[in-house]
């Protein structure tokens, strides 16, 4: 199966490595840094060649990911009726908290919905293209250097469990937090019902 869809990607050339670009920057949930990592391996970029590609990726990403933006600009009060009040809210208070970072962490993240909150957030369109720019950047990076290294099932396999890992762990921190602050909020109101 995997030889079928690399010689389907390769017959499809760079235009099928933009278009999986493209489709993801719309929002659409897409892998497309499994695009990257299986093109890093079938093209086998030279290091000039491997910044070409990444640079134009993440440009691409970035131009195309606009629709989304825009639309949610022009439609506003029906993407705030389709995105749940408590989404937006989250990521004003990110966007509020940690600036204009949050775009280029959910686009490391894939989180194709970054450009429907970013937009109703009011991020500016200047900064969002560059914050997006700055997220993807790295990952097309990352990936077409992983897939140049030529043992692709290897790295995609490893890909999968770093995942595993990854929300394993942020799983545990969010668990640990929440005990920490119940533990805190117990301790305080012992504190209080024992000054009274």
């Amino acid at each position: 199966m995997l030889e079928f869809i690399l010689s389907t990607l390769e017959s499809l050339g760079l235009f099928g490595l933009f278009i999986g670009v493209a489709v993801e920057a719309l929002s659409i949930p897409f892998p497309a840094a499994v695009f990257m990592l299986a093109y890093g391996y079938i093209l086998d970029p030279d290091p000039i060649s491997w910044i070409w590609l990444s640079l134009g990726s993440a440009v691409i990403y970035t131009l195309i990911s606009f629709i989304p933006y825009a639309f949610a600009k022009r439609y506003e009060n029906w993407v705030q009726k389709k995105v749940k009040h408590s989404k937006i809210e989250k990521m004003t208070r990110y966007v509020k908290k940690y600036g204009d970072w949050v775009v280029a962490v959910g686009r490391v993240l894939g989180m194709g919905y970054i450009a429907y909150t970013a937009s109703v957030s009011n991020i500016s369109s200047v900064r969002y293209a560059i914050f997006t720019f700055i997220g993807v950047l790295p990952t097309a990076f990352v990936m077409f250097y992983l897939g140049q290294l030529g043992n692709i099932e290897a790295v995609y396999e490893w890909f999968q469990r770093s995942q595993y890992v990854i929300f394993s762990l942020l799983a545990t921190a969010i668990g640990a937090y929440v005990a920490y602050r119940a533990l805190r909020a117990k301790k305080y109101a012992k504190e209080r019902s024992s000054s009274s």
